[in-house]
């Protein structure tokens, strides 16, 4: 009788050696799923990072396109320094929901480190409301270099100027910018050129 009660009970245990394998199989299957899971986090987190050369080149292609529709227009005038720029050009304008003239201003807030374009219809610049869309354009901007190019009669060159205060327009415009990203300074430089004035 007792030999019976022994093997019943042996068959309904487990033994030391089938513990062990099965803790070491569950570990081994906690492993591999956790690898797969943090591997799809970080994947997802790569493709959702915005990167500063996408900001850069979807501003330059406004900045370009502002700058090449805009045109010599007396109310408004083309004004530039060092860090801001403002002029007349074409904009689509979202109060009166059509393309109209319009002043557009880029203007660089170095405490807030952003590069912010503002754009009033002709509508708000002749009423002196000022109430215009204000576009944060770039965040992370460290400098801001606004550059006026034109061509000097007496020596027959062209060449840059930091200030622009003529009442006409430049040859061309160029913008220089130091963008923070992550612990390195990335600068990026771009030159329009405006063809009203050609």
């Amino acid at each position: 009788m007792m030999r019976l009660a022994r093997k019943a009970n042996s068959k309904n245990s487990f033994t030391l050696i089938e513990l062990l394998l099965v803790v070491v199989l569950l570990s081994v299957v906690s492993l591999a799923m956790y690898a797969v899971f943090n591997n799809g986090i970080k994947i997802w987190q790569r493709i959702n990072k915005r990167l500063p050369q996408e900001d850069v080149s979807i501003f330059f292609d406004k900045f370009s396109r502002d700058l090449k529709n805009s045109f010599k227009f007396s109310a408004i005038r083309f004004s530039g320094s060092v860090t801001s720029l403002e002029f007349a050009t074409v904009i689509n304008s979202p109060r009166l929901q059509k393309t109209t003239v319009g002043r557009v201003t880029y203007s660089y807030d170095p405490q807030a480190e952003v590069l912010n374009r503002q754009q009033d219809d002709y509508s708000q610049v002749s009423g002196g409301s000022g109430e215009g869309s204000l576009i944060q354009s770039l965040n992370n901007i460290k400098s801001v270099k606004f550059q006026y190019c034109i061509f000097d009669e007496n020596t027959k060159e062209y060449l840059w100027r930091e200030e622009w205060t003529k009442d006409d327009i430049p040859l061309a415009v160029k913008i220089e910018l130091e963008i923070a990203d992550g612990s390195q300074i990335r600068k990026f430089i771009q030159t329009v050129g405006i063809p009203a004035t050609a």
